[in-house]
């Protein structure tokens, strides 16, 4: 990590070993630091992702550090304790941390001294203000209101910043608060002391539980990658002395990476077992362990009898999970769910409530659909129900149970090697942006008659210059295929295929909308007229579901098509590429993103109020810059007229609020490029028609800027209008 003095006081791991989270941690040692901050960080999280985790190792360094802050953990219970409980207990922690701090010994946070013993052990600096404290904690609040009681206590750290001890509060476990009412009035009370304090805090828990806290700023925590899930395992398995080889690894990797809880169970269980896990058997033989009667099994029991509170209710759960899982009802009615659960519409609601925040359901709308993403606890559930509601032999079913994920294990293996492979199609659709890309990137007949066989740097030269071409819409959205047709999920990986929402001159409009449907289809040579119907039926069947009017169909084959397969890809519309292509395609639009491609030699900025002395200026301007640049006389007036027209355009037609010009003049080795943007009515929405001209010298818009420049572009704005206007060096001059 980023300070390796640091000791392990609150956090579950060593320093050392939490790994992947510097830039969550640095974000809250800066907030810890503000010093001004009048607003809440809320860290929101899936269970399991590492939240307290992340904010106990911020404590642990905040404390390493010994800076004037300090810092202060707290979790919201999730047991039956009194809101007065919950007080008191803040009150005792604040307390036991802040002298723990002071006194830069984090051995008293072991020690657990009670209230009395914390007032003896403090600094002579504090003395004072944890005196008041203490005394005003033993005072007999029999015949106290609630309030008086809350406020003593919550707002401790208030009156430690008052006196001099400035506090970084973290709350955590903030969605307890959703299952509890004691719970939820003292999240409240925290939220109305703090608010406005300007001490600086950070309330925390589940992604899914409302904060409502609209002036907040939001940290996300979501999965590590899958690279420093691997790290975790190894550092864990060391740290253990549990054996684990890169077949081993990936698979725990690959099985618990939606819960890091969950692979600290796996690896004592192993080692409660002296057990190694560098077989798939071994793997699979813990979490089967895990599952029926470990930890895993236990953490989840725990979860369902804090939300069901009684073993009928727990049951009825369980039956409507197993239901939505085995029985092919992803998603059954909330009303179906309540008539199973038979309860009154305010415990069923906090149920709900609760089986969303602790994601072990998800709620569309009048539909409850299952977690099915998460093999652990689709494995509990089903385990659960087959043991205790209907009541198979437990024998029995742990050998099936443990067969059946030995079956598994190489099909998670396997899925994870495709999808490693994979081109990503969601994510190259996603960098679709209005741009022009050579016809032979998407077509494999043509890629096969001008590229086949030609290295793949000549081909992204030659690219540039190919004058047959391809507007790409602008892609707003991506999705998985299966996501919004399932039968494609039953076909192939869900990572390959993809549906991209978007629109092709970027106008926003009903008849602009386009829907891009892919799929990156096996074959091991090159694919026939067969398989190419077959999958332009699928993919066609998705545009049909979903009700897209305009369609694109897209399928990227690792080895191209046949020319029969291609015949049939033109006549049904549809490209067809080769892995090859698609890589090239990806190649050249992070290119022209990134303008790696042509290195600007010089650059000129204006803006220009809308009127006739304006133009004029402009052009002489640009006349200048075109000779510095070798360009000749004709060139020159080609240019010029171009931008006086850019320009009237955008004068007469834009009805722009601030009727100025933005002009910029970028020179590269063999070409300059105008690029005339404006605020006002878009272009793309007056269309491109322009009207007869009134007199020979004005007026005649894009038909004559066409003529004049070698490529014009209509670039996408949100307000206004962009034109990209390119004119070309004469070989001679280059050469």
């Amino acid at each position: 990590m980023t300070n390796s003095q640091s000791k392990r006081i609150l956090g579950e791991c060593h320093t050392e070993d939490f790994v992947g989270r510097d830039a969550e941690l640095n974000r809250l040692m800066q907030h810890a630091k503000s010093g001004d901050e009048t607003v809440p960080l809320t860290v929101v999280g899936a269970p399991g992702v590492g939240v307290s985790e992340l904010l106990k190792q911020t404590y642990d360094r905040l404390f390493s550090e010994q800076t004037s802050i300090i810092p202060f953990y707290f979790a919201i219970g999730v047991t039956d304790e009194t809101a007065w409980q919950t007080a008191h207990r803040f009150l005792h922690q604040f307390l036991l941390q802040t002298v723990a701090f002071r006194r830069s010994d984090p051995s008293i946070l072991s020690w657990y001294p009670d209230i009395g013993e914390l007032s003896e052990l403090a600094v002579p600096a504090d003395g004072h203000w944890i005196d008041r404290l203490v005394e005003a904690s033993s005072r007999d609040y029999s015949l106290a209101d609630e309030q008086t009681i809350l406020q003593t206590c919550l707002a401790a750290p208030s009156r430690a910043t008052a006196n001099g001890a400035p506090v970084f509060v973290i709350i955590d476990n903030c969605h307890a608060a959703a299952g509890s009412d004691d719970a939820e009035k003292i999240l409240n009370f925290i939220k109305s002391v703090y608010h406005g304090s300007g001490i600086p805090y950070v309330l925390a828990g589940r992604r899914r539980f409302p904060f409502n806290q609209p002036a907040a700023a939001r940290l996300s925590i979501e999965k590590l990658p899958l690279a420093d899930i691997c790290v975790v395992i190894e550092k864990t398995a060391q740290r253990r002395s549990v054996k684990i080889n890169d077949e081993t690894r990936d698979l725990i990797a690959h099985q618990f990476s939606e819960n890091l809880n969950f692979i600290q169970y796996i690896f004592q269980s192993a080692t409660e077992r002296n057990c190694d896990l560098d077989s798939f058997l071994n793997v699979q033989s813990v979490r089967v362990h895990e599952v029926f009667g470990g930890r895993i099994r236990r953490h989840y029991d725990a979860v369902l009898h804090g939300i069901a509170r009684s073993d009928e209710i727990e049951k009825g759960i369980l039956s409507l999970m197993d239901v939505s899982l085995t029985m092919g009802k992803s998603r059954l009615s909330v009303e179906s769910w309540q008539k199973r659960l038979s309860v009154g519409e305010v415990v069923f609601a906090k149920i709900l409530g609760q089986l969303n925040i602790n994601e072990l359901i998800q709620l569309a709308e009048n539909r409850i659909e299952m977690m099915s993403c998460s093999d652990v606890l689709t494995d509990y559930i089903s385990a659960r129900f087959r043991l205790e509601v209907i009541g198979e032999n437990r024998a029995a079913l742990f050998s099936e149970s443990l067969a059946a994920q030995l079956k598994r294990a190489p099909l998670i293996m396997s899925r994870f090697y495709r999808r490693n492979a994979s081109i990503g199609l969601r994510k190259l659709l996603s960098s679709f942006s209005l741009q022009q890309v050579p016809n032979a990137l998407l077509d494999y007949g043509v890629y096969v008659d001008r590229y086949k066989g030609t290295a793949p740097d000549e081909i992204l030269i030659n690219l540039d210059s190919d004058s047959s071409t391809v507007d790409l819409p602008l892609i707003v959205n991506t999705s998985n295929a299966a996501d919004l047709y399932q039968p494609i999920g039953e076909l192939m990986t869900r990572e390959r295929s993809a549906v991209a929402i978007g629109f092709q001159q970027g106008k926003y409009s009903d008849d602009d909308e386009i829907a891009w449907i892919a799929a990156e289809i096996d074959s091991k040579l090159e694919v026939s007229k067969d398989l190419a119907e077959f999958w332009c039926d699928r993919l066609e069947m998705v545009a049909l579901m979903c009700g897209f009017a305009n369609y694109q169909v897209w399928i990227v084959a690792p080895e191209g098509f046949s020319p029969e397969a291609v015949d049939v890809l033109r006549q049904r519309n549809a490209f067809g590429s080769s892995r090859v292509q698609a890589k090239l395609l990806k190649q050249f639009l992070d290119s022209e993103f990134n303008g790696a491609a042509r290195p600007v030699i010089d650059e000129y900025e204006m803006i220009m109020p809308m009127d006739g002395e304006s133009e004029l200026i402009a052009a002489r301007t640009l006349e200048e810059i075109a000779k510095r640049h070798n360009f000749g006389p004709k060139a020159i007036n080609q240019i010029k007229t171009a931008l006086l027209e850019a320009s009237i355009n955008a004068s007469e037609h834009s009805l722009s609020p601030d009727r100025r010009i933005h002009q910029k003049f970028s020179v590269e080795n063999d070409r300059i490029v105008i690029t005339i943007s404006n605020r006002g009515l878009r272009l793309t929405d007056r269309g491109i028609t322009q009207p007869e001209p009134e007199s020979a010298r004005r007026g005649w818009g894009l038909k004559l800027i066409a003529k004049l420049m070698d490529e014009v572009k209509i670039q996408q704005t949100d307000d206004g209008t962009s034109i990209s206007m390119t004119k070309y060096l004469p070989k001679e001059v280059l050469v």
